[in-house]
C-alpha cells in the first residue's frame, strides 16, 4: 500500500488491463501528480500480452512472462487496483457501473478493454461447450490447456477433427501451434483452417501469404478458402463455399478466432460508437463528444482514420494517452495529436522457434531466416514485458522501500491545511494485551456474564431469560487498496466472533479513519467502504445501526458487532472431551501472503485466493456443525492457528487437556510454503511465537513450523468434535461448500504436540 501523505484531490480511473492503460500507469506513477489517485480497474488479475500468447501455447514461456501481474504491478507502483467486471458507464454522472458491486466515479477515466470475437448466427446449444473463442485470451488459455489435457488422454483409432475458424494472425498462428504439437507428441488429431477469403492474413502481402500456405501444407493442414461456417452443431460445422455449396464437416472442438467485437456495455451506456459497436475516439483519443473520457487500444474506432486490431497501435497509444490525461489534471500543455503509421510490422509465429514477418510494405526483415526472426521477436518482447513486471527477489530483501518520485506537478491548493493524526490499527500481540489487561481491576456486574477477562470472542451479557446478547469489536488498519472490498472483509471478519460463539448477528456500527483529501474524496471513499459493509450485513441479515469518522494517516476500519444466542446454543472455546478431533475450515496464510504483497512479491492470483477466502462468511459452518457434539470453538485471526487453538485448552478446567497437530495436515493456500522459504513473515508472527514459547518444545517455533503463528484476517472456524462424528461432520461441511480437514486431536495431557 501507498502510504502517501499528499491529500487526495482528483480521481484518474483506467479502465482494463490493456497494452496502452499500462503503459499510462507506469509513467504516471514515475512522473507523479500530486494529490492524484490512479485506480486501476480490470475483471481479470493477469493481463495478457497478445504478443507472446503463442509462444506460451507453444510451450516456449511460462503464464508468467506473457502476463501483466495488474496486482502486484500496482502494489508495486502505490496504485490502487480494484477487480471487478465493468458493466457500464455513465459519463454524465462521471460513474463507471460495476457487476454486483457500488459503482466508482472519476474525474478522468481511460478505457483500455478487450474485445470478444464475433459471434456464429446459429449456434446449437449442445454445441457451446465444444467451440473456443480466442477472445478474450484469459478465457481461451483456460480451454486450450483443457484441450491439450483431452489430446494427451485420447487413445481412440479415430482422428479427432479440430476445426480453427479464421485465418487473420491469430487463426494462422494457433492452427499452426496446434497441429505443430500434435505432430511433436504423436497425438490422434488433425487441423483444418477455415476462413472466408482467399488470402492468410493480408489481402495485400502476397510473400507473407505464400510462406504461411507452404507452412500449413508441410504440417498438412486442411484450408478451406472463401468459406462461411453457416452453423455450429453439437458435432459438426455447416459451411458454405464461394460456389453456394453447402456441406457439413464433422469436429471434436472448433477454435473461434473470427473478427472481433466490442463489449455491448459500450452502446448500452450510449457512448458514439461505429457501427460495428467500437469507441469512436477523436485524433486526441477522446471518446467523440466526451472531455474527460478517453479510450485505446483494440476497443476503438480511430474516426480519423479506421486501424487494424494490433497491439503495436495500442502501445504506440500510450505514450499519447499519458501526455493528454496529464495535460486534462495539470491545465500545462495542449493535448498532442495520435498519428499512427500506415504500415505496421508484425511478426507471425510458424512453428519451433520460428516467425516470417507480415507488413503491407517493403521491409528488409522478409530476408532474415525464420529463426533469427524468432530471436528477435521473442528478444523485443521480453524486453518490453520486463519494464511493466514487479521486481521478483529469491529472498525477502533486508530493506524494500517503493521508489515513489517526488511530484513535479500537484493539484493541491497552495492553502491546503489538513487535520491528520497519527495511529496504528494492527493488532497487537497477545503477551502484550494480556499483561496489560491483568493490571487492571474491572468491576464484577452479574448482567456480564463473559466479559474482557474470560478470554472469549464475544462478551456475553443476559437479555432475558432465554436469550443472551453478544458484543465483539475488530479493526485494522487496509491492507488492500480496494476500498469496496476492504469494507467486505472487514465485515466477514468482526461478524465471525458472533458465528464462532454460535450466536445470530443483528445489528452492526462502524468506525472510519479516513486519509486527508477534499470532502469529494471523502464522500467518495466513504461510499465505497461502507457500499461494502452493506453488502456483507445485508446478506448476513444484519443491520447498519451507527458509526463514527475521523482523519488519519492511513485508511483503517472499526467494526462492533452485536448479536443475539439462545443460552442452549452457546459455543465456548474451551475444550473438554480427550479424543475429539480438531477441524478447521480455512486454509492458513493470509499473514504472509499480505506481508509479501506489501512489497509486490505476491503472485496475483495468490493474492485472489486468499481474498476469495476471506470473504466467505463462517456462518455456514457454524450453522452446519450445531447438529454435532462440539467441545470447544472460536475463528482464527491475529494470534495465528496455534495461538488461538491455546485459548481452546481451558484456564479454568479441572481436567487439563492438551492438543495434538499434525502440522503436514494443516491447509495452505497455493505458494504460501514458498513465500515463509523465501523469508517472508507477517510482523507479528514473531510476536505469536513468543508468546507460547515458554509451552512448547524448542524444536516448534516460526521458523520451522511458521503456518502455526501466521496471522489471519477473516480466517476460518477451528473447533473440535467427537471421534465417531468427525468423518459425517466433515461430509456435511463439504456439502455445504465448506472445505473442513482434521488437523489434530484432543488429548489428555497438559501438552501442545507438533509432529
Amino acid at each position: 500500500m501507498n502510504k502517501n501523505s499528499a491529500p487526495i484531490v482528483s480521481d484518474l480511473v483506467l479502465l482494463g488491463g490493456g497494452h496502452a492503460n499500462i503503459l499510462v500507469l507506469k509513467m504516471m506513477a514515475m512522473n507523479p501528480i500530486g494529490g492524484l489517485r490512479i485506480t486501476l480497474i480490470s475483471d481479470q488479475t493477469h493481463s495478457p500480452y497478445s504478443g507472446m500468447i503463442p509462444g506460451y501455447l507453444a510451450g516456449f514461456y511460462t503464464y508468467e512472462d506473457c502476463h501483466f501481474d495488474l496486482r502486484r504491478l500496482c502494489e508495486e507502483l502505490g496504485l490502487r487496483f480494484i477487480k471487478a467486471k465493468i458493466i457500464g458507464i455513465d459519463s454524465q454522472r462521471k460513474k463507471i457501473r460495476l457487476e454486483n458491486r457500488a459503482e466508482i466515479s472519476y474525474d478522468c477515466a481511460s478505457i483500455n478493454v478487450g474485445i470478444e470475437p464475433r459471434s456464429i448466427e446459429k449456434l446449437s446449444q449442445e454445441s457451446v461447450l465444444k467451440i473456443i473463442p480466442l477472445k478474450p485470451i484469459s478465457q481461451f488459455i483456460t480451454h486450450w490447456d483443457q484441450l491439450i489435457a483431452d489430446l494427451k488422454d485420447y487413445k481412440g483409432n479415430d482422428s479427432l477433427p479440430l476445426a480453427v475458424v479464421g485465418a487473420g494472425a491469430a487463426g494462422v498462428e494457433i492452427s499452426i501451434i496446434l497441429k505443430m504439437l500434435i505432430n511433436q507428441n504423436k497425438w490422434n488429431a488433425n487441423v483444418s483452417l477455415i476462413h472466408r477469403h482467399d488470402y492468410l492474413v493480408s489481402e495485400k502481402d502476397h510473400q507473407a501469404r505464400k510462406q504461411l500456405l507452404k507452412t500449413l501444407k508441410k504440417l498438412a493442414i486442411k484450408v478451406y478458402q472463401n468459406t462461411d461456417v453457416l452453423e455450429v452443431q453439437e458435432n459438426a460445422l455447416v459451411l458454405k463455399d464461394d460456389k453456394g455449396l453447402i456441406r457439413t464437416e464433422v469436429f471434436y472442438r472448433a477454435l473461434i478466432a473470427t473478427q472481433a467485437s466490442a463489449p455491448k456495455w459500450f452502446k448500452n451506456s450510449k457512448l458514439p460508437v461505429n457501427q460495428d459497436g467500437f469507441l469512436k475516439v477523436t485524433e486526441k483519443l477522446l471518446v467523440n463528444n466526451e472531455n474527460a473520457l478517453f479510450a485505446a487500444g483494440d476497443c476503438i474506432h480511430f474516426s480519423p482514420l479506421p486501424l487494424k486490431k494490433a497491439g503495436v497501435y495500442a502501445v504506440r497509444q500510450g505514450m499519447i494517452l499519458e501526455h493528454n490525461i496529464r495535460a486534462f489534471f495539470t491545465r500545462k500543455s495542449t493535448l498532442k495529436t495520435f498519428r499512427p503509421k500506415k504500415h505496421v510490422l508484425s511478426l507471425i509465429t510458424i512453428g519451433d522457434r520460428k516467425a516470417l514477418v507480415h507488413q503491407d510494405s517493403v521491409s528488409i526483415l522478409r530476408y532474415l531466416p525464420p529463426e533469427l526472426l524468432w530471436t528477435a521477436k521473442n528478444w523485443i518482447d521480453r524486453r518490453f514485458m520486463a519494464r511493466f513486471q514487479a521486481k521478483t527477489f529469491s529472498t525477502k530483501p533486508r530493506h524494500f522501500n517503493k521508489v515513489m518520485p517526488v511530484p513535479q506537478s500537484t493539484l493541491v491548493p497552495e492553502d491546503w491545511q489538513d487535520n491528520t493524526c497519527g495511529g496504528c490499527g494492527s493488532k497487537l500481540a497477545a503477551s502484550t494485551l494480556i499483561q496489560s489487561l491483568n493490571k487492571l481491576t474491572i468491576p464484577q456486574d452479574n448482567f456480564v456474564l463473559l466479559g474482557v477477562k474470560e478470554g472469549e470472542d464475544c462478551a456475553l451479557t443476559q437479555i432475558s431469560e432465554h436469550t443472551l446478547c453478544l458484543q465483539t469489536i475488530d479493526q485494522f488498519r487496509s491492507f488492500i487498496s480496494d476500498p469496496y472490498l476492504l469494507g467486505q472483509i472487514a465485515t466477514q471478519h468482526a461478524l465471525s466472533d458472533v458465528y464462532a460463539m454460535g450466536g445470530v448477528a443483528k445489528t452492526a456500527q462502524v468506525g472510519l479513519t479516513l486519509c486527508a483529501a477534499t470532502g469529494k474524496i471523502h464522500r467518495e471513499d466513504i461510499f465505497q467502504v461502507m457500499s461494502g459493509v452493506l453488502d456483507i450485513l445485508t446478506k448476513s441479515a444484519a443491520s447498519l445501526v451507527g458509526g463514527h469518522t475521523g482523519e488519519g494517516s492511513e485508511l483503517s476500519i472499526a467494526i462492533a458487532v452485536q448479536g443475539e444466542v439462545p443460552p442452549e446454543q452457546v459455543l465456548r472455546k474451551q475444550l473438554t472431551q480427550p479424543g475429539n478431533q480438531l477441524i478447521l475450515t480455512k486454509p492458513i496464510g493470509t499473514g504472509v501472503i499480505f506481508a509479501a504483497n506489501m512489497l509486490a512479491q505476491a503472485n496475483g492470483k495468490l493474492v485472489d485466493e486468499a481474498l476469495s477466502s476471506m470473504l466467505q462468511s463462517n456462518k455456514t459452518a457454524m450453522e452446519t456443525i450445531r447438529a454435532f457434539d462440539i467441545s470447544g470453538c472460536t475463528d482464527i485471526t491475529g494470534f495465528g492457528l496455534l495461538g488461538h487453538a491455546f485459548e481452546m485448552l481451558g484456564k479454568n478446567s479441572d481436567n487439563a487437556l492438551g492438543i495434538k497437530i499434525d502440522y503436514k495436515a494443516i491447509p495452505l493456500f497455493d505458494g504460501v510454503s514458498e513465500l515463509f522459504e523465501k523469508g517472508y513473515f507477517a510482523s507479528i508472527a514473531g510476536n505469536n511465537y513468543e508468546t507460547l514459547s515458554s509451552v512448547l518444545s524448542t524444536e516448534v517455533n516460526n521458523q520451522n513450523f511458521p503456518a502455526l503463528f501466521d496471522p489471519q484476517t477473516s480466517g476460518g472456524l477451528l473447533f473440535s468434535v467427537s471421534s465417531h462424528q468427525a468423518e459425517d461432520c466433515l461430509k456435511a461441511l463439504y456439502q455445504k461448500g465448506v472445505k473442513a480437514c482434521v488437523i489434530g486431536e484432543v488429548i489428555d495431557k497438559d501438552q501442545i504436540i507438533i509432529f
